[in-house]
């Protein structure tokens, strides 16, 4: 092979491989839920505690999760939460109305929210736009789930997304709540906690797998710069085309 030949088919290998990093960039996990916790209202102390903290853990942004059960539990363990093999379970016993909070704040009291936390994390990712939370709901077996998101940056904003499910979640399904939907002031490229709340009528069971920060694969776009090269390659390569065939002729 010519040296002008080589040199195209470097610069196509290198622009093949500069878009093959944009499309592979990963998602942001929150929490996969495969580290172990079990809290439930009324507690039943010490051994199944009504708030507690895990970690640290590399499954989990920050490296902690605080979860926490309140209630009106008359009876122990009637509204729990439990975290184990990457699902988590929501639940309400018999003529209970009970609600859980997770938070993801770095190491601290797990009935505290600290805002600074996790000291400034990028949920947007930098270069590689991310734009939603992505909640993967296995199942919700009555109507009236509810899911309270809440955003603290470092300088004091804070946003926050509700949604509430009219009907009972029969099969899996991912749930997004876009970025752009949050009412607030959160900076999402400067965050220090995340909050999310559950909540649900009497007696609903709901499960949960992992949730993450990502986007439309639909709305992947070359960057600017792969984009260049490419225009560059396929340049070079047509140059180089029509220089054979005019040789030939």
């Amino acid at each position: 092979m010519k040296r002008h030949q080589k040199y195209v088919f470097s610069l196509l290998a290198a622009t093949a491989m500069l878009g093959a990093g944009s499309a592979q960039a990963a998602p942001i996990i929150i929490d996969d839920f495969s580290v172990f916790q079990d809290v439930g209202f009324q507690a039943v102390d010490p051994v199944i505690p009504s708030s507690s903290q895990v970690g640290p853990d590399g499954s989990i942004i920050g490296g902690f999760r605080d979860i926490e059960v309140t209630g009106n539990a008359a009876l122990a363990l009637q509204s729990r939460i439990t975290a184990t093999n990457g699902v988590l379970d929501f639940s309400n016993n018999v003529g209970t109305d009970g609600s859980g909070t997770i938070v993801w704040d770095g190491d601290d009291d797990p009935t505290v929210v600290d805002p600074t936390g996790l000291g400034g994390i990028d949920l947007t990712g930098g270069d590689w736009p991310l734009d939603r939370i992505l909640v993967e709901v296995i199942s919700a077996d009555l109507p009236g789930l509810e899911l309270n998101w809440t955003i603290y940056d470092l300088d004091n904003g804070v946003s926050s997304l509700s949604r509430t499910f009219s009907q009972a979640i029969t099969t899996p399904e991912t749930v997004t709540f876009l970025f752009d939907d949050f009412s607030g002031d959160a900076d999402f490229t400067n965050v220090g906690a995340i909050r999310l709340d559950i909540d649900g009528p009497l007696e609903i069971d709901a499960e949960f797998s992992i949730i993450e920060v990502g986007k439309d694969p639909r709305r992947r776009v070359p960057e600017p710069l792969t984009s260049l090269w490419t225009l560059a390659g396929v340049s070079a390569l047509g140059g180089l085309c029509a220089k054979k065939k005019s040789l030939q002729q």
